[in-house]
């Protein structure tokens, strides 16, 4: 398990990147050939120091894309390994690209972050963990490798190479790429141990230049097989249906469109978010764990992207005009009792998080803060907060209008999908097919279950009730709260709590629904009636919204190719709660798949996402009741 708070490189080893960049070859001035030739390049950086080559290869791309036209590559993706990330302002001070990569460096937490830099023609994946644990994790077929001959001389927390770790960068190696080894120190190992596993070139200029050519049939296991021609070739036709308009679907459109696919969209509603995404407030948090478990690895990645995602797509808040309407107020989670309020404590003092991630307050800072009592301390976390669901919706499917070709199909339900050849068909009640495509997106939360190829998904429907109440005299609390219930601050004349967690499917609001909900709140501000009067849970003017979650037996979402072996048919399913964390994140991962890209995500946690993990469990396994997240 990673360290946490992650070790900052420290002055030495700064000073050793400096010394070592300076005596370096000149960088890339035009991409190498295997680069140019594809319409996604991939560069897997071992060797980043303060970001000389990625600066270098960025220029060089921006040229070639100037000069290539249509023909050039079209996007870059680089990914670097570092245990020992430098601070921001340590960069390297490139003059074109500096500024923007400051802007978007991640904090020092464990973990992938990517970045999506130059309008997204650029992708910046930083892995920041031990090289090789995170080398044997990372999935992506690379065409460049930048290495460096004798890291320890410069970091001694990274090995010295040897051929098992050689075997792991030749598992990533697409067919024809290229090793740059900076080898002011050349040892005889290194080229050796690179020859085994398929590499062979020359000394050049200073620096070892090797080609990916093995002369054995590669195992079905690698990225490419020897056969495989050297271009990869986006997916033709870049054509998908996706099932769903709500935040799962919204956002595989926009991250498709913004790689030139054309989308039909399909959604029973009239509009985007008609069912569980139409909620007037919704959190969005990371989730922590003193064991670091799947789910908190993946919700801090999730959070970090998502938090970067909507700064792109304009940015939150609540005045009029607001690209997506919220507030990144911060947000005070309790424990939901005090065994887990302890552990929170306990986790706090174990991991110490950048406080700009989450910092522990005590029952006294939480009173303080909130101007009452409550029932004890939690974690804040000052950059989340809550978001209009409707809204991010809204804009997520404008931005994909403008990227690419988005054809809507609203009102109208999709009850058959059906193959013919190699396209897949959406039919609604009287047979009439609304769509085809070759790839085939599912999108729609609990709906997904009524369709034959999503039937056999382990996948919950849980009714959840939110209770509005009016903004007006309630008290003005600084912070988003979040326990074993939740409340966002006001907007539009009313604020949003909730939410319940029935056992029962019924579409109307419930007075015991709402009892439940201003229960909640009482359990997290024990003193809320001294301050406001609530109304009754059986007022009929106290307003709310029914909406159906869909939740997977571990809580995780159901990401990629759905089982059953048919080509082109993929999930986005299972989000439950946390649809605004879930969201891009799962989005960009879905769409790397899809696009053969490097994903967003190590090896690992992609696995805990797939579809096909629940085959050979029990019934009684899978039909478990969740509890409240």
């Amino acid at each position: 398990m990673p360290a946490c708070p992650l070790q900052a490189a420290s002055p030495e080893l700064l000073a050793a990147w400096r010394a070592d960049a300076a005596t370096r070859p000149p960088g890339l001035t035009a991409l190498p050939d295997g680069l140019r030739e594809q319409h996604t390049a991939v560069v897997l950086d071992l060797h980043f120091g303060l970001g000389h080559a990625f600066f270098a290869t960025w220029h060089a791309f921006a040229c070639q894309r100037t000069q290539g036209g249509a023909r050039a590559c079209q996007r870059l993706h680089y990914i670097v390994i570092l245990p020992h990330p430098p601070e921001a302002d340590a960069l390297h001070p490139d003059p074109t690209y500096a500024q923007a990569l400051r802007a978007a460096w991640p904090l020092p937490l464990p973990g992938t972050h990517r970045l999506l830099l130059d309008e997204g023609r650029v992708s910046l994946t930083l892995i920041w963990g031990a090289l090789e644990e995170e080398l044997a994790r990372l999935e992506a077929p690379v065409d460049l490798f930048y290495l460096h001959a004798d890291a320890p001389r410069f970091d001694a927390a990274a090995p010295a190479w040897h051929a098992h770790a050689c075997k792991r960068l030749a598992r990533l190696a697409w067919t024809g790429a290229q090793a740059r080894v900076w080898a002011a120190d050349l040892t005889p190992a290194l080229p050796a141990a690179m020859r085994q596993v398929g590499f062979s070139g020359s000394l050049q200029e200073g620096v070892l230049v090797l080609r990916y050519a093995p002369a054995w049939a590669r195992p079905a296991s690698h990225v490419a097989t020897s056969d495989t021609p050297q271009p990869r070739q986006p997916r033709q036709p870049r054509h998908a249906i996706v099932i769903g308009a709500g935040l799962a679907g919204t956002a595989i459109t926009e991250r498709l469109c913004a790689r030139g696919w054309h989308i039909d969209l399909i959604d029973a509603g009239r509009d985007v978010a008609t069912r569980a995404s139409g909620n007037h407030g919704g959190l969005f948090m990371p989730a922590l764990a003193r064991d670091d478990s799947p789910l908190a690895r993946l919700t801090r990645a999730a959070f970090l992207f998502a938090a970067q995602r909507w700064q792109a797509l304009g940015g939150v808040g609540v005045e009029q005009g607001a690209a997506i309407i919220g507030e990144c107020c911060g947000i005070l989670q309790f424990g939901r009792d005090a065994r887990q309020a302890w552990s929170f404590e306990q986790g706090a003092r174990q991991w110490q998080y950048p406080a700009r991630y989450a910092r522990w307050m005590s029952a006294a800072d939480t009173a303080a803060a909130l101007g009452m009592e409550t029932m004890g301390g939690g974690y804040f976390f000052p950059e989340a907060g809550w978001l209009n669901p409707p809204s991010v919706c809204r804009r997520l499917l404008a931005v994909a209008q403008a990227e690419g070709q988005v054809q809507t199909h609203f009102g109208r339900a999709v009850t058959r999908l059906q193959r013919a050849g190699l396209q897949w068909q959406a039919l609604d009640a009287a047979g009439a097919v609304m769509a085809e495509a070759p790839a085939l997106i599912l999108a729609a939360g609990a709906q997904a279950g009524t369709l034959a190829q999503a039937a056999a998904l382990p996948l919950n429907t849980v009714r959840g009730q939110v209770t509005h109440l009016p903004a007006e005299g309630f008290p003005e609390l600084p912070y988003a709260l979040c326990g074993d219930g939740y409340l966002t601050r006001p907007f539009a004349g009313q604020v949003c709590m909730g939410a319940s967690y029935d056992r029962f499917d019924d579409p109307a609001l419930r007075a015991d629904s709402h009892g439940d909900n201003l229960a909640r709140l009482r359990h997290m501000l024990p003193q809320i009636d001294r301050h406001h009067a609530l109304p009754d849970a059986t007022d009929p003017g106290l307003g709310g919204r029914v909406g159906q979650r869909c939740i997977a037996p571990d809580r995780l979402p159901l990401v990629g190719a759905l089982p059953g072996g048919e080509d082109g048919l993929y999930g986005l399913l299972g989000y439950a709660s946390r649809g605004l964390i879930w969201a891009p994140l799962m989005a960009e991962l879905l769409a790397s798949m899809m696009e053969r890209e490097p994903l967003p995500l190590p090896r690992d946690l992609v696995a805990a996402l797939d579809p096909a993990r629940f085959a050979g469990l029990s019934a009684s396994a899978l039909n478990a009741p969740s509890d409240p997240e």
